[in-house]
């Protein structure tokens, strides 16, 4: 099994139904169709640059390529090398947060901000428990040297028996999704966290991801049994089991009109799936695919199955699921690439990797449109709606707010002792919250 450490530089048998949070309805028909939403104009991508990769008529298990067949010993050599970027304690040159939360005993791997409450946020970590925080009105106003960290309240989510690996908040913030390696995902209900939570059984591998469907309250797990999961909240039903991969479901999610579930494995492949169904649609495997482990994946927020995907090849791969193919190589890493980001308002995308570097890419030319250097490896990014801003995080210990219109670094927050393994924006974008391998997590104000 690998490390939290390992998953987080590169973002089981459960108990059957119990009473959860009241109130959650039925929301399978968002699985069909979706509202309407206002779409920016899509990304240009010229039919010149597609191949088509993989005809599901044929033997889905086809072997990636000659190179795969790895010598013996090769995948611990590279686990040891994802921990060892984690590096040695950091002496921050301040302390920047507005906020500080050392509620957890072990390294903090997850974290999620509501994204309908400013205050809310929630905090997984290896000591096998989740935590959903208040923090005060103090916070919203960046710290100034004599002025103490904010308040924050925490109320302890006791029901993992292994590291909480990944959190999510539903699209109106009133479910908390915690997923841990024990196999577990649990539905909290964040008005009243003292509720028993609602337990979904079925995976008999640890849990990699948890994620909700846009509009609904259903959600999609993938695991290292090499499977991932869906269901329906409200009752704890499952809807529909997704089977094809064959190593760890390492990424994944929804599509932004919730039509489609994509998985990325660690045997190389991404799939797209048809979530009322369980079929495979598309398969991406072998050349001119990646030729390792995905690692992290991301869609586009409007243009209608675009994706983008990184992996332990040290390359990111553009993607259309609606046409099957490729559409091009993102080469420029000399090391694992652990987060890949779409911007929603200009034709960029972003890669960040265990090489230190983030790099954000024009997608009309498949180049580099610049280079942004961190101090150590890459561990998470996100885009600013609206703008053509990123925050990324950092195994350095600091979070960063970049302008890649003018490759500038606008803000810069220390106070981690240790590195930077998550991150999570607020609702305004102002505002971010970080995990930390120092057992804490921090809330940072970037923009007054």
């Amino acid at each position: 099994r690998d490390s939290p450490s390992r998953a987080r530089t590169r973002t089981m048998s459960a108990p059957g139904p119990s009473e959860g949070p009241a109130e959650m309805g039925a929301d399978a028909q968002y699985l069909e169709a979706g509202e309407d939403d206002d779409m920016h104009e899509p990304v240009f991508l010229g039919d010149e640059h597609g191949e088509v990769v993989a005809d599901l008529d044929e033997e889905d298990d086809a072997p990636m390529s000659d190179s795969d067949d790895d010598e013996p010993g090769a995948g611990a050599a590279d686990m040891e090398d994802r921990d060892a970027a984690l590096g040695d304690e950091i002496e921050p040159p301040s302390d920047d947060a507005v906020a500080v939360v050392p509620a957890h005993a072990a390294p903090v791997f997850s974290c999620a901000w509501s994204p309908t409450d400013g205050a809310v946020f929630a905090t997984g970590g290896g000591d096998d428990v989740a935590f959903l925080h208040r923090v005060s009105d103090a916070a919203s106003a960046p710290r100034t040297s004599s002025a103490p960290p904010a308040d924050v309240t925490s109320a302890a989510l006791r029901g993992h028996t292994d590291t909480v690996s990944s959190l999510s908040f539903n699209h109106d913030g009133s479910l908390l999704a915690s997923g841990g390696l024990d196999g577990k995902a649990l539905v909290w209900s964040v008005a009243d966290p003292a509720l028993p939570p609602r337990a979904l059984e079925g995976p008999g591998g640890g849990l990699e991801w948890v994620r909700w469907h846009p509009k609904g309250n259903v959600l999609l797990a993938g695991s290292e049994d090499f499977t991932a999961w869906m269901w329906n909240a409200a009752d704890g039903a499952l809807m529909q089991v997704f089977a094809g991969h064959s190593a760890s479901v390492s990424c994944g999610g929804f599509s932004p009109d919730g039509k489609t579930v994509a998985t990325g494995s660690f045997d190389g492949s991404l799939r797209l799936w048809a979530p009322r169904t369980g079929e495979c649609s598309t398969l991406f495997m072998g050349h001119p695919y990646h030729d390792g482990p995905v690692t992290c994946l991301d869609f586009h927020p409007s243009t209608e199955g675009l994706l983008l995907t990184g992996s332990e090849d040290n390359t990111a791969r553009l993607v259309s699921g609606v046409s099957g193919k490729v559409l091009g190589t993102l080469a420029a890493h000399a090391e694992t690439i652990e987060c890949v980001g779409l911007s929603g308002d200009f034709p960029f995308a972003a890669s960040g990797a265990i090489d230190a570097k983030l790099v954000v890419w024009d997608l009309n030319t498949l180049q580099p449109r610049t280079t942004l250097q961190h101090d150590k490896a890459v561990s998470a990014l996100r885009w600013i709606p609206g703008t053509a801003c990123l925050y990324s995080s950092s195994i350095d210990g600091a979070v960063r707010l970049w302008d890649t219109r003018s490759s500038t670094c606008q803000a810069v927050s220390h106070g981690h002792v240790r590195g930077v393994l998550d991150l999570a924006p607020s609702p305004d974008f102002k505002s971010v919250v970080t995990a930390s391998d120092d057992h804490t997590a921090r809330v940072f104000r970037m923009v007054p």
